[in-house]
């Protein structure tokens, strides 16, 4: 007995439709012609069985009418080009035509009955009956064979991930527009195996022909819809699925989704944040406008990576001014024009946006920036910071990193900004290399100034790796797979800490109004990760295979070629253990010791007499030397209170 089952007729209703759009233009025109004669036949059956009251069987008296009329139909049909249609592309002016063709067919019928009239009754209303039902049948045909057709090509053929809650509005989402086509499901519910959900079948993700069953339905793409799918799990499904050549596609997590509902264009590929396993937290939008809301904000290093985000997260919080100021022309260009496009896409034009193009060492122009602006808030993210450079030119480092901060610093001082904001990098902690000595320096500048700044609140923002920014390996690893390879790694054993470029902004601006007295605030990174893991992870979102598993020459290896000088293989981002929790969830406040202003310039006035005679070796050295924590000249710590987390 035959067992029925609904994947059998989709599928079998797949292939037909695949098989026939693959067939030749005669071939089509064919199945056309034959359909057409079936619709005549049964239109004229129909209107004497209608007229009748009773299922028209009288063949005997008229098989001539039945086999001549659809004939003379198609010649009709043809010679109103009706059949040289692609059916696809079925409109309006090819409905108008075989209205022409079905009245004139009607018209043939009535003179072939007065001309050669059957042995019964012809009644008026059979003409009309068969008029109507052979417009309906060969226009609903038509349109029947256009919309299965349409449905076939609407959007790219994926599956989904999950046929739970997420993926059934997915599903939901998917379905009206074009760029993506759901056909499959695929969960792991056993409960759900062999079923259809939304009017799609349900397979299983552990099956070994899973492969075989994506790539019958053309399907190149997954998507998965599972908000709170671990990072493990991620892993484990992107292993899994590159081993059949089976993009990943991911919707939102959780955290991301809030309360909207799921919309098509929130479906992006598997980002590196996935795989590492990070978990933003909301914002909390009354803090981070603390320093922002209607007032004027400076951000120097506006276009930077972290500089630039900070200024697209200022501008959707309502400030009176917005002054960016970087030293490259093309970072300042392209920053300005991403915040017009935003307050052109918002419709405000009460926000006065102002590009500044000038160094933070220039001291009379940061004066003269300062007294045009009269900036409430200022947060100072201009710094070099790539290790290897800074390695080799120490005294760019110090020129922008220590007397370009300690200039804006000031500035801010003199002209009573009410909250003035350090960001610095773990690379200050413990320093092995100029770019983290310059950096810590920056830090005791801050410190030390604090605690004769006046109105002015100063603290330091301190946390590792940004994903995507220019000084980290991201981008790096990115453009190396995209060369084919091969990854190079400084050692296997390296370790970062990374977070996203709008967490880091967020979780800064959100510190800067808690600020009291010098405060170091420290943002929680979560776990250190391994540069080899990142490395291979990335090579298989690229949808790449390692060469130390194939062992073929056409897949990515990954080369160890050696620490630089200065790198370590592990970043800290504490100095002392005396660590605080504040009031904002992935925010701490390092208890720190300091060195006061009176001692901190005696070293500072070593490094300038050092600049002027260009010896980059004692300079590299005297920056260690200085940004080394000796308890024998260090002050009291200065205190940072804890408050409640919300």
């Amino acid at each position: 007995m035959f067992d029925y089952h609904p994947k059998f007729f989709s599928t079998t209703l797949e292939k037909t439709l695949n098989n026939l759009s693959r067939s030749g233009r005669s071939r089509k025109q064919g199945l056309s012609i034959a359909v057409d004669c079936f619709i005549v036949v049964t239109a004229i059956w129909l209107g004497y069985s209608l007229r009748f009251g009773m299922l028209f069987s009288d063949f005997r008296s008229t098989w001539l009418l039945f086999l001549v009329i659809p004939i003379v139909t198609v010649i009709i049909f043809s010679s109103l080009g009706i059949y040289r249609w692609v059916v696809r592309s079925s409109n309006d002016l090819l409905y108008r035509q075989i209205l022409k063709a079905c009245v004139i067919s009607t018209v043939c019928l009535v003179v072939y009955t007065f001309l050669f009239p059957p042995d019964r009754i012809n009644p008026r209303s059979v003409f009309l009956i068969y008029f109507m039902f052979l417009f309906a049948g060969t226009v609903g045909v038509r349109f029947i064979w256009q919309t299965m057709f349409k449905q076939k090509s609407l959007g790219e053929p994926v599956a989904i991930y999950g046929a739970g809650d997420a993926g059934r509005k997915l599903l939901a989402s998917l379905t009206p527009v074009d760029r993506y086509r759901p056909v499959v499901f695929i969960d792991d519910n056993k409960a759900l195996h062999n079923s259809t959900v939304g009017g799609i079948n349900v397979i299983d993700s552990a099956t070994p022909e899973l492969k075989t069953k994506l790539l019958r339905l053309d399907v190149e793409k997954v998507i998965i819809a599972i908000p709170s799918m671990s990072a493990k799990e991620y892993e484990k499904q992107l292993d899994r699925l590159n081993q059949v050549g089976i993009e990943l596609l991911t919707i939102p997590t959780l955290a991301e989704l809030g309360a909207r509902d799921i919309t098509p264009e929130q479906v992006r590929n598997i980002s590196i944040l996935d795989i590492l396993g990070r978990s933003e937290i909301p914002p909390n939008l009354r803090l981070m406008g603390g320093c922002v809301n209607g007032k004027a904000v400076l951000v120097t290093g506006g276009g930077g990576s972290i500089g630039s985000e900070l200024c697209r997260q200022i501008i959707e919080l309502q400030p009176n001014k917005l002054v960016v100021l970087d030293h490259a022309e093309p970072s300042l260009y392209k920053i300005i024009e991403d915040l017009n496009g935003q307050l052109s896409k918002r419709g405000v034009s009460d926000i006065e946006l102002v590009p500044v193009l000038s160094s933070v060492c220039d001291s009379s122009a940061i004066k003269q920036v300062f007294d045009m602006h009269s900036p409430d808030t200022v947060f100072h993210a201009a710094a070099y910071k790539h290790v290897p450079i800074i390695e080799d030119h120490p005294e760019q480092g110090v020129k922008v990193n220590v007397f370009g901060t300690l200039t804006v610093m000031e500035q801010s001082i003199a002209s009573g900004v009410k909250n003035f904001v350090l960001i610095s990098t773990d690379k200050a902690v413990h320093p092995k290399n100029a770019m983290g000595a310059t950096k810590r320096i920056a830090e005791l500048c801050l410190q030390a100034k604090a605690r004769d700044s006046g109105k002015t609140k100063m603290c330091i923002v301190r946390f590792g790796n940004v994903l995507g920014s220019s000084g980290s390996v991201f981008p790096k690893f990115r453009k190396q797979i995209e060369a084919g390879g091969p990854v190079t790694l400084t050692n296997e054993s390296v370790t970062r800490y990374f977070m996203t470029v709008t967490e880091a902004a967020q979780l800064v601006m959100q510190a800067s109004t808690i600020t009291r007295l010098g405060d170091v605030f420290v943002l929680d990174m979560g776990e250190p990760v391994k540069i080899k893991d990142l490395a291979e992870s990335m090579i298989k979102l690229a949808g790449k295979k390692l060469r130390s598993e194939t062992g073929l020459d056409t897949d990515i290896d990954i080369v160890v070629e050696g620490l630089r000088p200065g790198e370590k293989l592990h970043e800290e981002l504490f100095i002392s253990s005396n660590i605080l929790q504040t009031k904002i969830r992935k925010v701490y406040s390092a208890n720190e010791e300091w060195v006061p202003w009176s001692e901190l310039s005696r070293d500072l006035d070593k490094l300038k007499s050092l600049l002027l005679i260009s010896d980059r070796e004692k300079l590299r050295s005297a920056l260690l030397s200085v940004s080394s924590i000796s308890s024998t000249k260090r002050s009291e710590p200065i205190s940072a209170v804890p408050e409640a987390v919300e």
